[in-house]
């Protein structure tokens, strides 16, 4: 055996060589990671005076854009644990607790599974979560003193106190009863109510936290902040049959019962289905939309595809399925690769007194990204134009009515059809993420019938068999929006 020799002049160990390795690798990351998060835009974080307003800056990997938890910690005032053995991570945010585990895309939510648009990652041992997370937070009820606006990228903490308090749910004899303590008087709208279920806006309220409800004649329920204010929706048993709202200085109630006699006494409202066509139950003309076309393309798909082709694609798929489905005629804005504007497409279906409206998109980079559904239908808006707007018709312009503000009357009948299409894409895609939204959609205020907006994530191929990377077929997808109309057009009490 020869004797142990040190090593030469110039030569370095085999230790020595990983150590140095691992260094430049690190670097190596650590570049690639800041040159990556260069070009993204930050999101503000906007808290009262004199507090200083924050940053979060994405880090983008294969693509997708995330962020640490320790940023997220740090913003909403969460408390981590971190479990190595297992390579999961508990974020604690006030009564609400979201658990991470790396590599998986999912997430709990107070133990309910929740879908990400992306896998959890460690990146330089920070736990970091999909950016699309923000947005979920928010719509989950998770964050209730701060709005997040998903244009604009700014986190906005309030300073006022909430307006809405400690809302509970009883039980009292032939009474269910929503109540909550109120800081001032609020504005209140009645989205919809149907017998299946009831949704209100209390226009400019804020939530202490986020609630969720069940007892009585209300199977399942909840309270939370959204755009335009505090919403409560309440899922309804077969029994309900009437509702009161009280609004005071200091007290809310929502009242609800399945005694007939207060309802035929004047002292409840009647539950009744939203009637959806000029002749309630029956739908004569739907107009379905497919998005873009000729000059705007569109997001960019996978597979060199782009927005355009695969909505059109969709669309043709939709018209055939509520076809199969319906006695409608069936008008699209666009049957080929032709440019047309917002106000022609809405002119499109005005003038073909469209009972129904449907708008075909895809999303490259929201919160469906992936694989998944967005149902998207108009916050109700009080301007109206009386100034007249003119459309091309051949060679021929003719001066049309203006169609700003269209869309108001519809809001709550839209609303209630997108719950519907969002629950039926839930039941037959049960671990494909989909999401409901309601906003001031330029493509959709000026149509004057309930309409939707319908993103999808893309495709990964075209043809019928086309399938998304969370494996729904454009086949499955059209089938399933159109047997949702369907159902709520006859009335189906699972609307």
């Amino acid at each position: 055996m020869s004797p142990h020799r040190p090593p030469r002049a110039g030569c370095i160990t085999l230790g020595a060589a990983l150590s140095i390795a691992c260094v430049l690798l690190g670097g190596l990351i650590a570049t690639t990671a800041d040159a990556q998060r260069r070009g993204v835009a930050p999101i503000r974080v906007v808290r009262p005076d004199p507090a200083e307003s924050e940053r979060l800056t994405p880090v983008v990997i294969d693509n997708v854009r995330y962020l640490s938890t320790n940023d997220l910690a740090r913003i909403f005032g969460a408390t981590k644990y971190w479990r190595p053995e297992i390579q999961k991570l508990s974020l604690r945010m006030g009564t609400h607790t979201i658990r991470f585990t790396v590599g998986a895309p999912v997430i709990l939510v107070d133990e309910e599974a929740r879908n990400l648009v992306a896998p959890v990652i460690l990146v330089h041992g920070v736990v970091h979560a999909p950016e699309a997370i923000l947005e979920l937070l928010f719509s989950w009820g998770l964050v209730p003193d701060a709005t997040y606006d998903g244009d604009t990228r700014v986190i906005r903490y309030r300073v006022e106190p909430h307006s809405i308090r400690q809302a509970q749910l009883y039980t009292r004899d032939r009474v269910t009863e929503v109540v909550a303590s109120l800081g001032r008087s609020l504005p209140t709208r009645v989205l919809y109510a149907t017998p299946t279920e009831l949704r209100v806006l209390f226009e400019g309220g804020t939530l202490d936290s986020a609630r969720v409800f069940s007892g009585g004649v209300v199977a399942d329920g909840w309270m939370r902040e959204t755009a335009g204010g505090v919403e409560c929706r309440l899922g309804l048993t077969e029994d309900a049959r009437g509702y009161t709202i009280n609004v005071t200085n200091n007290r809310l109630k929502i009242s609800l019962t399945y005694d007939r006699g207060l309802v035929d006494a004047g002292i409840f409202t009647r539950l009744e289905p939203l009637a959806l066509g000029s002749i309630p139950g029956r739908v004569r003309t739907i107009v379905i939309d497919p998005g873009h076309g000729g000059s705007d393309t569109g997001s960019p798909l996978p597979g060199g595809q782009v927005e355009k082709d695969v909505a059109l694609e969709i669309a043709r798929a939709l018209r055939s399925a509520l076809q199969s489905r319906t006695q409608a005629r069936i008008v699209l804005t666009r049957d080929g690769d032709v440019d047309v504007s917002s106000d022609r497409r809405a002119a499109i279906a005005n003038g073909a007194k469209a009972d129904l409206y449907l708008s075909i998109h895809l999303d490259n980079e929201g919160v469906v990204r992936g694989g998944g559904f967005r149902v998207l239908s108009y916050q109700s808006i009080t301007e109206n134009s009386e100034a007249p707007i003119v459309v091309g018709d051949g060679n021929v312009a003719l001066p049309m009515p203006a169609w700003r503000g269209a869309q108001s009357p519809f809001a709550g009948t839209s609303l209630a059809l997108a719950e519907g299409v969002a629950r039926a894409l839930r039941q037959v895609f049960p671990a494909t993420p989909t999401v409901t939204e309601a906003g001031r959609l330029e493509t959709l205020q000026s149509v004057a019938c309930p309409a939707l907006l319908l993103e999808s994530a893309p495709t990964a191929r075209t043809g019928p068999e086309a399938s998304s990377p969370r494996g729904y077929t454009i086949y499955d997808y059209t089938q399933t929006v159109a047997r949702a109309v369907d159902e709520f057009v006859r009335g189906y009490r699972g609307i």
